[in-house]
C-alpha cells in the first residue's frame, strides 16, 4: 500500500479516516504540553500509563472478542511483543527529548519517523525508494545534521537530546511498521491490551533490575499520569491503531508536520520556549525533505 493508494481509502472513508487524524494530531498537541509541564520520570510515567492502559482494555478486549488471545498466532505474539519494547522505548525516549528542548524542535526531529518508516519499509517489506524519495531522505537527514552543527547539538545536553529525540523516531517507526503488518487479523482492544500490558511489563521489569523507584510520591503527579495517559494511551495510540487497520502509515506521519508550527507557538506561550533564529533553516530542510519523501511515493495502478 501506498501513499496514493491510501488517498484513494481516505476517499472512500473520507470522514472516519479524517476524523481519526485529527483526533490523533489534536490529542498529540494536548499532549505534548503535559508532558513538559509535569516533568515526571520518564520511566515512572511509561510503566503507569501502560499499567492503566492494559488496566482498560484488557477486560474491553475480552468483552469484545472472548478468548482473543488464543485467536493471537506464534508470529503476531512475536510481532506484538516487539511492538511493547519499542513503544516502550519510545516513550521514555520522547520524554527525555522533551525535557531538553523546545516543543518545536522536538515535534520536527520526532518528524524523522516517516523516513524511518521508509527505510524499515526497504529491509522488510522489500520495497524499493523512487529518485524523489531518495531526494526527500537526504534533504530531511542533512536538516538533521545541519541543525546539530549549527545548533551545537553535538554538545553538552543538546547532543543527548537529539540522541534521544532520534531513538525515539525510529522506535516509534518500527512500532507502526509492526502495526500494519499484524493489525489486519487482530481486533484493535486486543492489539493495544496485548501491547500496553507488554510496554508495562518491560519498563517494570527494567525498574526492579536496576532498583529504579517507580512509586508516585506526589499526588499532583496522579493528575499528570492520568492526563498522559488519557491523551496518549486511550485517545493517540489507540485511535492511531484504529488508523493503521486501514490507513497508511506514511500519511500519518506526514500530517505530523501539521503540528510543527503550532507547537512552537504552544510552546513560546506556555513555556516562553524560543526557536534559535540559527537552527531554522535546518529546521526547514528537514521538513521540506519529509513532505518531498511523502509526496514522491510511487502511485499503484
Amino acid at each position: 500500500m501506498t501513499f496514493a493508494s491510501t488517498g484513494d481509502r481516505i476517499q472512500d472513508h473520507k470522514y472516519r479516516d479524517v476524523l481519526y487524524l485529527v483526533t490523533i494530531n489534536v490529542s498529540a498537541l494536548i499532549l505534548n504540553p503535559i508532558v513538559v509541564a509535569y516533568a515526571m520520570d520518564p520511566l515512572l510515567v511509561t510503566f503507569w500509563r501502560c499499567f492503566f492502559g492494559a488496566l482498560i482494555f484488557i477486560p474491553v478486549a475480552l468483552i469484545t472478542q472472548p478468548r482473543f488471545y488464543k485467536k493471537i498466532s506464534g508470529s503476531q505474539w512475536g510481532f506484538m511483543l516487539v511492538a511493547g519494547l519499542t513503544l516502550a522505548i519510545h516513550f521514555i525516549s520522547l520524554m527525555e527529548g522533551l525535557y531538553q528542548v523546545s516543543l518545536g524542535v522536538a515535534v520536527t526531529i520526532m518528524s524523522t519517523g516517516t523516513i524511518w518508516v521508509g527505510l524499515l519499509g526497504i529491509i522488510l517489506l522489500k520495497q524499493r525508494l523512487t529518485t524523489g524519495q531518495w531526494a526527500g531522505l537526504i534533504a530531511g537527514f542533512s536538516g538533521i545534521l545541519l541543525y546539530a552543527y549549527i545548533g551545537d547539538s553535538l554538545e553538552n545536553t543538546n547532543s543527548s537530546a537529539l540522541i534521544w529525540l532520534l531513538v525515539s523516531a525510529l522506535s516509534s517507526a518500527v512500532y507502526i511498521v509492526i502495526g500494519q503488518k499484524v493489525r489486519s487479523n487482530i481486533t484493535n482492544f486486543s492489539y493495544v491490551a496485548v501491547v500496553f500490558s507488554v510496554a508495562a511489563f518491560i519498563s517494570f521489569g527494567y525498574a526492579l533490575i536496576t532498583s529504579h523507584p517507580i512509586a508516585v510520591e506526589q499526588s499532583s503527579d496522579w493528575v499528570g499520569i492520568l492526563l498522559i495517559t488519557f491523551f496518549g494511551q486511550i485517545i493517540v495510540h489507540t485511535v492511531t491503531n484504529l488508523y493503521l487497520k486501514h490507513g497508511e502509515a506514511s500519511l500519518l506521519q506526514l500530517t505530523v508536520l501539521v503540528q510543527i508550527p503550532l507547537i512552537a507557538i504552544i510552546g513560546w506561550i506556555l513555556f516562553d520556549q524560543r526557536i534559535g533564529i540559527e537552527v531554522v533553516p535546518a529546521l526547514l530542510l528537514t521538513i521540506v525533505g519529509l513532505v518531498i519523501y511523502n509526496l514522491t511515493q510511487p502511485k499503484t495502478g
